[in-house]
């Protein structure tokens, strides 16, 4: 559904009356879905939006707050990680890009090479997109927790160990560079305090296609 109302932004008239009719089945299907894993959930509206770009946006709200309820009411972290990523996926798309303004006009300033800037300022942007929708939805994610923004994994070596987020058994790295399992800071994940099943390499969709995939762990 998110797919199909990005696709006809553009479109106007029958079709966009068409894609509303279909946004508002949706809202209400995802409304209902909630409800029926926490009856005491409550959505805070002043109604359907009346713009495609609303509507798109409340759709992906519901799907976050479905996430949450699932977590929150039966312990499942699957849908939060599926959502997490989503989260992860369009915020390092949109930093990407204007890290990339940013650093050309002078105003990201540091010692490292510009990909390195860059790919610093997107993690930070990430982690805290992060941490300020945990917050707003009361999402502990300190330690001991099964979600995590931005700790230390490693013990007595911090080198190289340190995921920007977890959620249940998965780990998420944002990163401008192409990683695998080779790689020691995956390796490190792998062998952190939680033991994850996989890690999932988000990088910016604007450096190559498939550029976000699962690394599973290789005791699987």
């Amino acid at each position: 559904m998110v797919a199909l109302a990005d696709n006809i932004l553009d479109l106007t008239g029958p079709a966009n009356r068409l894609t509303t009719g279909l946004a508002e089945d949706h809202v209400n299907m995802l409304i209902q879905q909630i409800r029926t894993i926490d009856p005491k959930y409550r959505q805070d509206s002043l109604g359907f939006p009346t713009t495609l770009e609303g509507q798109v946006n409340l759709i992906r709200q519901l799907r976050l707050d479905r996430a949450v309820a699932f977590y929150r009411v039966k312990g499942e972290t699957r849908p939060l990680q599926v959502e997490t990523l989503r989260i992860m996926q369009e915020r390092a798309d949109s930093t990407y890009a204007e890290g990339q303004v940013l650093f050309d006009a002078g105003r990201l300033q540091s010692r490292l090479s510009r990909e390195e800037t860059i790919g610093n300022y997107v993690d930070r942007a990430v982690r805290r997109e992060l941490r300020e929708l945990y917050n707003v939805r009361g999402i502990d994610y300190s330690k001991g927790q099964q979600i995590r923004v931005k700790y230390d994994t490693s013990g007595s070596d911090p080198t190289y160990r340190i995921p920007d987020a977890r959620v249940g058994n998965i780990a998420f790295d944002v990163t401008l560079s192409r990683k695998t399992l080779a790689t020691p800071q995956v390796r490190g994940f792998f062998n952190s305090d939680f033991k994850p099943d996989a890690v999932l390499i988000v990088r910016p969709t604007q450096l190559v296609s498939n550029s976000t995939y699962a690394i599973s762990s290789p005791r699987k």
